[in-house]
């Protein structure tokens, strides 16, 4: 191809892999939620054992950030991604034959292991291919198109094939069980061709090294594990942990929720039946999913703009968890008509999903050669957080319900716990303002003089 004769081209290849190795994290983290009625009918759980059900894959995923980020740093993308998402497929396939609730929450638990073998390393790869002139866009092309892609998967495919192969099946198991089956096959398939395309490093390729372009003198001259020590004592470090917790929150409660809620909506508001509302609710979450693939490159775009005239990425991480906030209250009110719903979907996809600027933000605080390892911390306390609150987010939803009322009612819980979440958030991106004002606009400064 002409456009790969230049080498430095090859970073939207990295793109391109890394998209499509993130929507297998996304598919597989929320591959029950758009069929939790066929799952609370067969392993004959509810709303707290669908929480447990969701937490217990964030849970295990949260542990597992720092070795992975930090193998990612070592060793490269491309060894330690493909080897993750290989054993994701197979776990997946696990899933599907689950006969228990017990056994469920296992294989649930052992997903979210091996699935941190993507985000934080493909943060790691990109923060190495991408200068900052392009990183905030990089890291919301491959959250918001990449995660968008894997979500359409879990929240309007894998209901249509549990009702395509409720009959004919497949390998032995009908419905849900075979649309999973399905789905690892496809997780098998992006791993292999993440083997095929991820390389580690321009460098791997003869192309100059963004890391020590843009690494501030004083990371150069430690040892990696030196610098570990000076991110980890740095009170920044987890201030920046504090935001991401309120958008991991945000994350876990819209799109776990959203499918249910959505058909709980169709059944009540529009008489529909059952299947009929599982499949539209379904689609209405794939609004959500719409919201975050069109919006977030966007704001990518948008936030490396502003950061060129020295308005610092914390200002628009910050206002979209005030936007996050007004759409969980949003949430509480009585949803009018379809139109009203799908709207409200579609403008959470887009607040919810800009966190990757987070990334973007954390390499050109400290350094790009550590990305791995930073991120690995920033997101191991955010996926706890959020695991948490999808823990409780069951008990919310039964403990604020109202007797006798109308359907969101039964949801008004989870939305008061992402409104407070998220208003903590945005007060900590004060710190976020201040710390990039005095670390990143130098550089900044540099890359618009030599360009």
């Amino acid at each position: 191809m002409t456009f790969l004769k230049n080498k430095a081209n090859y970073r939207w290849v990295i793109l391109i892999a890394c998209m499509l190795v993130y929507c297998t994290s996304q598919l597989v983290r929320w591959n029950y939620a758009s069929i939790t009625k066929y799952l609370m009918e067969d392993l004959n759980i509810g709303k707290p054992e669908l929480g447990l059900l969701g937490s217990a894959f964030f849970y295990a995923y949260a542990v597992a950030q720092i070795p992975w980020g930090t193998a990612a740093d070592v060793w490269g993308s491309r060894r330690v991604i493909p080897i993750g998402i290989g054993i994701l497929a197979l776990f997946l396939a696990g899933f599907a034959f689950s006969g228990t609730f017990t056994e469920a929450l296992v294989w649930r638990a052992a997903m979210g292991v091996v699935a941190a073998a993507g985000y934080v390393p493909i943060t790691s790869a990109l923060a190495k291919w991408f200068s900052i002139k392009e990183r905030g866009f990089a890291m919301e092309m491959y959250s918001g198109p990449g995660g968008g892609l894997g979500e359409v998967m879990t929240f309007l495919l894998i209901p249509v094939f549990a009702v395509v192969l409720a009959k004919g099946g497949l390998f032995g198991v009908t419905g849900w069980r075979a649309s999973t089956i399905l789905m690892a096959i496809v997780v098998f398939a992006i791993a292999l061709l993440a083997l095929l395309l991820l390389r580690a490093s321009p460098t791997d390729m003869g192309l100059p090294s963004v890391q020590q372009k843009e690494d501030k003198e004083e990371h150069q001259q430690l040892s990696y594990r030196q610098t570990l020590g000076l991110i980890a004592k740095d009170p920044a470090l987890w201030i920046m942990s504090l935001v991401w917790s309120a958008y991991m929150v945000a994350t876990r409660l819209v799109p776990g929720w959203l499918p249910l809620y959505a058909t709980d909506f169709y059944i009540q508001e529009a008489g529909m039946s059952k299947e009929a509302a599982i499949i539209a609710g379904g689609g209405m979450a794939s609004v959500y999913v719409i919201g975050r693939v069109v919006g977030t490159p966007g704001v990518g775009w948008l936030s490396d703009k502003l950061l060129k005239h020295g308005i610092p990425r914390a200002v628009v991480i910050g206002s979209g968890l005030v936007l996050i906030g007004l759409t969980f209250f949003l949430f509480t009110l009585h949803i009018p008509n379809t139109f009203s719903l799908a709207a409200l979907a579609f403008f959470a996809g887009v607040v919810i999903n800009i966190f990757p600027l987070i990334n973007a933000s954390a390499a050109e605080i400290w350094s790009v050669r550590s990305a791995g390892f930073t991120m690995g911390i920033i997101n191991m306390v955010g996926q706890f957080a959020g695991a948490i609150a999808l823990s409780v987010s069951g008990f919310m939803a039964a403990k604020f319900s109202f007797a006798g009322g109308a359907f969101y009612t039964e949801f008004v819980g989870i939305w008061y716990l992402g409104i407070i979440t998220s208003i903590l958030g945005a007060l900590a991106t004060v710190y976020m303002i201040y710390r990039e004002r005095r670390t990143v606009l130098d550089k900044v400064a540099k890359v618009v003089k030599e360009a």
